[in-house]
């Protein structure tokens, strides 16, 4: 198989000394970031669960639903030049600047008087959403042992389940109140106050000290930000280029279950097939938990029986899934493939997101996963809701159109089988050696 490997390394002497954290460190860290993804969880099941009552509210159509959609997914690929910061800067401060801002853009888009402004507010949140998720995987990484870090980040995928419970509890109420879809904001915003203050008591990682240690110690000085602004887009150009396009084509694969299945399901169930709302809320609640259990035998998969193995399964069935949901007529049937698209789609998010982070070295593994996973990686993802938009009247009903999407994965199987090496039991400097200067990408 074929499979870029950076094979060239430092010499031992000039390798960052990386000091492992001490397991009660490792679990107040986790506490710490697993916030990143419970907020995640609530926000895009509020966009999720709501859509019908925001299209309601500024009567849009389905194409204008499908732009809407797009222009706020787009704020999330503008997290990476929050993120690549984290290269610069360092993880801590970063991501205690993130939890700030997208606090202040929550309550403006619940304060928001017309699309225009719901649509600026929610794209810009979803910058700060993004870039904090990116930053908070990047430290799960860098901090937990080898052996431990696929469960990690499976993990901090799974608590999100929890963002998703409090949202879908609240619209079930909230969905038929005055407050609305607008309320559901507000009440996110005590939680996110809280945990700012709680994160006081985060550490820069060991390795990002580490490689400070190993520039002071050559003589090395941080980049300015212009600087880091212009190389952003080094990777591209350098020996982690392939892994780069790679990675971001397995997000852009998977994104074609995600875009469809997280914007358009609820308006699918409650206008085209009359659900009512309890029924759209328990089943979101349903799928979750089920994505939650998904993502946890992902990670049990991952550090048992591989990346590549796990990877390829639940991109098929989250495909499969799929296509049976938007094709489907019957309550039972509905509820039941929206199940287990969200299993297969969590548990595929996890394995990609553990891939993201190890294929590329400290110096630049921020830059690398907000790129290739925030960036390139989300274009299916934010342009596929429009181009639903579009086609649901001429292919005859979203249902139809959004169905074309599940044959994504099937591109990113190919792109696994073939060129992602197995990264299984290797450590973090194995798989992406630290390097000074750009070696050669070779096959084998």
């Amino acid at each position: 198989m074929l499979a870029a490997q950076p094979n060239t390394r430092l010499e031992p002497s000039k390798q960052a000394a990386w000091i492992p954290r001490p397991r009660r460190y490792l679990a107040a860290l986790f506490a710490m970031l697993m916030s990143a993804t419970i907020f995640e969880g609530y926000d895009i099941t509020i966009f999720h669960l709501a859509t019908p009552e925001i299209a309601k509210s500024f009567h849009l159509a389905d194409p204008s639903i499908g732009l809407m959609a797009s222009i706020v997914r787009f704020g999330g690929m503008l997290s990476f030049f929050v993120v690549i910061l984290a290269d610069r800067y360092g993880r801590k401060p970063i991501i205690s600047v993130t939890v700030l801002c997208y606090t202040m853009l929550t309550l403006f888009t619940a304060l928001s008087r017309g699309i225009g402004s719901f649509t600026i507010f929610q794209s810009s949140a979803q910058i700060f959403l993004a870039a904090e998720f990116g930053v908070a995987v990047t430290m799960i990484s860098e901090e937990f042992p080898d052996a431990r870090r696929g469960r990690a980040i499976a993990a901090l995928h799974m608590v999100a389940f929890l963002g998703v419970t409090a949202a879908a509890l609240t619209y079930a109420i909230m969905a038929e109140s005055s407050w609305g879809w607008r309320g559901m904001y507000l009440l996110g915003l005590a939680p996110l106050v809280m945990v700012a203050f709680l994160r006081r008591g985060l550490r820069e990682t060991a390795r990002f000290n580490a490689l400070e240690r190993a520039r002071a110690a050559s003589g090395q000085t941080r980049p300015g930000f212009l600087t880091s602004i212009r190389n952003c887009l080094r990777p591209l150009a350098g020996p982690y280029r392939s892994r780069l396009l790679v990675v971001a084509g397995l997000w852009n694969s998977i994104g074609l279950i995600g875009g469809p299945t997280i914007t358009y399901f609820s308006l699918y169930a409650r206008r085209d097939h009359h659900w009512k709302s309890h029924q759209v809320a328990a089943a979101i609640i349903l799928a979750y938990a089920m994505g939650t259990l998904g993502s946890m035998l992902s990670g049990f998969l991952m550090d048992r029986l591989g990346r590549k193995f796990t990877t390829c399964f639940f991109y098929l069935m989250s495909g499969v899934a799929m296509y049976v949901l938007f094709t489907s007529d019957t309550y039972g049937t509905i509820l039941v493939s929206e199940v287990i698209t969200m299993f297969a789609y969590q548990a595929a998010r996890t394995a990609t997101s553990a891939l993201s982070t190890e294929l590329f070295p400290t110096a630049i593994r921020a830059t690398g996963y907000s790129l290739c996973v925030q960036v390139i990686g989300q274009v299916c993802w934010m342009l596929s809701p429009v181009v639903i938009g579009m086609l649901s009247g001429p292919l005859g009903g979203l249902g139809n159109a959004a169905s074309l999407f599940s044959a994504g994965p099937l591109a990113g199987v190919v792109l696994v089988v073939w060129f992602v090496p197995e990264t299984r039991g290797k450590t973090l400097e194995e798989l992406s050696p630290n390097i000074a200067e750009a070696p050669p990408v070779t096959t084998d």
